[in-house]
């Protein structure tokens, strides 16, 4: 074969598979929801009554927890160090904290204030304690841009 005539054959290999590789991300970008928040509009009214009660639960069980004293040993509470969770920047997480060395989420940070700081004993992530403390955190933050990874305390 003429080498001219390989030469044509390339531009059209090419363009096929680029249309093979537009086609396949056009297909995968229509099955994912587009950075928005999906909700059923017509959430039965049983269900949102649900999720208020248990959220309110979980922040006072937070705030109760946030500033008992005996969460830890030495008699510190949590808002002694951030009063309603000042400086706590929970809308940063998950971020890198030299503490660990590594990236962590927010509930594996207040595990290490509860056990260094407060001197206290370690939760098992996921656990109704650091549920509340979070959601506490996250309740006293409301309204905060997220930026998670942003550097801070």
């Amino acid at each position: 074969m003429h080498p001219f005539k390989v030469w044509l054959k390339w531009p059209l290999a090419v363009a096929a598979v680029f249309v093979v590789v537009a086609a396949a991300q056009a297909a995968q970008a229509a099955d994912v929801p587009q950075r928005k928040h999906v909700q059923n509009p017509q959430l039965a009214p049983e269900l949102v009554k649900k999720t208020q009660e248990e959220t309110a639960k979980a922040i006072k069980r937070g705030d109760d927890l946030w500033h008992d004293r005996s969460l830890g040993t030495n008699g510190m509470a949590c808002n002694m160090c951030h009063p309603d969770a000042a400086v706590t920047h929970p809308e940063t997480y998950p971020k890198y904290k030299q503490q660990f060395g590594r990236v962590v989420s927010v509930q594996q940070f207040i595990n290490w204030c509860i056990q260094v700081p407060l001197q206290g004993k370690s939760h098992e992530l996921g656990s109704d304690e650091l549920v509340a403390l979070e959601a506490y955190m996250n309740d006293q933050n409301r309204g905060q841009v997220m930026e998670i990874g942003v550097p801070g305390p």
